[in-house]
């Protein structure tokens, strides 16, 4: 069972509103005290959110999120078992491990992962993961953030 400590985090769905500001369920909030969704920085770039809901299999991503990944928003969010495809190979396991922490040991997780866009193009991002707790004490979802790492 997870400590208490692993019980507490950024938790980046708790304000859900858009990047417009809107209530209407997807994952934005306070990230770097704003709360209008985009989530910047001081230094201006925004910090990209995404929850996958275990039970519904829900999935919630910010605008940064689809922008940080180089995915096309009209074709919805990845779900986690396509999201390794964005990333370099080598990274892939890192990924994987990661997950397992946060969804089977329901331990918070970091890292910095290589993504490959579709373009050809690559960035380096800097990921923080953590469990979602149900009452029982199960994991029921995954929030993750995402920033590019040169804001590091």
């Amino acid at each position: 069972m997870p400590t208490p400590a692993a019980r507490r985090a950024v938790r980046p769905g708790d304000a859900r509103q858009t990047d417009a500001g809107a209530d209407d369920g997807s994952v934005g909030g306070r990230v770097g005290g704003r709360t209008d969704g985009t989530a910047q920085s001081p230094a201006g770039p925004a910090v990209g959110s995404a929850e996958w809901d275990l039970l519904t299999d829900d999935v919630r991503w910010s605008a940064e999120m689809f922008r940080l990944l180089g995915c096309d928003p009209g074709r919805g969010p990845l779900s986690l078992d396509r999201l390794p495809d964005r990333l370099a190979e080598a990274d892939r396991p890192q990924l994987r491990r990661m997950m397992t922490d946060a969804l089977v040991h329901g331990r918070h997780a970091f890292g910095t992962l290589q993504v490959c866009h579709p373009d050809g193009g690559r960035g380096t991002v800097e990921c923080a993961g953590e469990p979602v707790l149900g009452n029982d004490g199960t994991v029921t979802a995954l929030r993750m953030l995402l920033r590019p790492a040169d804001l590091a």
